[in-house]
Parts: structure tokens; C-alpha cells; sequence
């Protein structure tokens, strides 16, 4: 089980009052850069079993309406297609997530998602917050954090023979060059959740992080009095193209 856990962000006013509150916030899928996340490969076909299974007769329609309903997307594959994107990105919508990852020394995270190395990485220790990390949470309608795959090649699923699958393959399924990434996620249905402070064990500062975003963030730990942080500070190598990360001490 993946113990350490890895999450880069910019600073700005948000990042302040989330570790003010101890707080994760948990993005839509509909912002991620990648307009091929969330999403997996799908075919349409069904049979009249597999159609009701998924479809219920919603109030309002007789049976008759309903059946009429099943023979014209059946007949009329183009409109049952627009009408399963409808649906896919209206339940899309409600979804919020997570992003970390396993390490703090790659180049490319720091440019991509921590403001051009300005930001910060913060390092999580799952061990002080299983609750948060590992463990389903219905109060948040939270899953445990789930590894990411990186498929070169990808099985086309079946929406409807295979629904009960298609939300994970969705959900951690990406295309392989983001690989490099080596991501991890937590999904919600909410947008911020909690955790416990012990389980905060390093603040990562960009090698181009603004020296007064660095006091604030420091102030901000210490006075809301977080155990187990330690400050490191990315610097950039004179000698390859690498960080290197040194202690502040404070």
C-alpha cells in the first residue's frame, strides 16, 4: 500500500484558507487539461434487458412510451449517442477529485502544476489519516485513493453490458504518455474535505517560489500549529538537469 503521497499546487488566496482549515480541495473533471480524461472508449449496442437494466422507466411515461423509447435508440444509434454524452458529462459534473502523486522531483509536475515552479508540493503520510487516504467515507460519498493506469492500448467497454465497470475505467484511465505523472486520486462528491494535520509532513517551495509566499505559508502552519511539517526549499541543480531540496529551518 502506497504510504507517501504527493500534491502540487500554485499559491494564491485558496491555497492559504485551505491549509488554514487543513482542507484538500477536490476539482470537476470538466477543468482537468486534458479534454480525454474521464473518458474511455464505448460502444453503444444493447439488448432490451441490458437497455431497462440501465434506463428505468422514469414517472410520467407509460410503458408503451417507454418501450417506443427503447426502438427508436435502437433504431437511431446517432441520437443514443448524443444522449449518452448528455448523460456522461451531467454526471461528470458532480464529480469531484484529487490529484497526488509519488514523488517530488519531477521537472515537468513542478512546470505543469505548481505555477512554473512559483508554487509549492506538499507530502502527505497516509499512515496518520487512513480515514482520509484508504478508506471509503459516506459522509463525503469518498472512495479510497486509487492508482491511476497508463493502458498503450485501451478496450473499447460497453456502456451498457458493462456499466458497473465504466466509472472506474473513467475515472483512472489516462492516456499512457501521462505516465510520467505516476498519479494517484481521490474521488468525492464534494469539494473539500478535511484531514488530519499530523498527516501534513513537508512543504515543498519551487525554486522560483516568491520569498513572501514563503513566510505566509510558514506563518500560516505554524500558527495553526501542524506537528510534523517540515520547510524544504527546491534548488535547482548546477551540475544536471535535477532539484535538489534542502531544510529551511525555521
Amino acid at each position: 500500500m502506497q504510504r507517501y503521497f504527493y500534491k502540487f499546487m500554485t499559491i494564491n488566496d485558496h491555497t492559504f484558507y485551505n491549509l488554514e482549515k487543513n482542507q484538500i480541495w477536490f476539482t470537476s473533471p470538466l477543468k482537468f487539461n486534458d479534454p480525454f480524461d474521464f473518458f474511455i472508449p464505448y460502444s453503444l449496442n444493447f439488448t432490451n434487458d441490458e437497455f431497462k437494466k440501465i434506463v428505468p422507466l422514469l414517472p410520467g411515461y407509460s410503458k408503451e412510451q417507454y418501450e417506443q423509447m427503447l426502438v427508436h435508440y435502437k433504431e437511431n444509434p446517432k441520437e443514443l449517442e448524443k444522449w449518452s454524452e448528455i448523460g456522461h458529462t451531467r454526471f461528470t459534473s458532480k464529480i469531484r477529485v484529487a490529484c497526488f502523486c509519488e514523488e517530488k522531483t519531477n521537472i515537468l509536475m513542478w512546470s505543469h502544476y505548481a505555477n512554473f515552479h512559483k508554487g509549492l508540493c506538499l507530502k502527505f503520510d497516509s499512515f496518520y489519516d487512513k480515514q482520509f487516504f484508504h478508506k471509503d467515507d459516506w459522509d463525503y460519498h469518498k472512495m479510497p485513493i486509487k492508482e491511476v493506469n497508463y493502458p498503450k492500448e485501451i478496450k473499447k467497454i460497453n456502456y451498457f453490458k458493462d456499466n458497473n465497470d465504466f466509472f472506474v475505467n473513467c475515472a483512472y484511465t489516462k492516456y499512457h504518455q501521462w505516465n510520467y505523472e505516476k498519479e494517484h486520486r481521490i474521488i468525492s462528491m464534494v469539494d473539500a474535505i478535511q484531514y488530519n494535520k499530523e498527516c501534513l509532513v513537508e512543504v515543498n517551495f519551487g525554486c522560483k517560489c516568491k520569498q513572501e509566499n514563503e513566510r505566509k505559508i510558514i506563518e500560516i502552519i505554524e500558527l495553526n500549529k501542524y506537528p510534523n511539517v517540515k520547510f524544504i526549499k527546491a534548488i535547482k541543480s548546477m551540475k544536471k538537469f535535477a532539484l535538489e531540496f534542502k531544510e529551511i529551518k525555521v
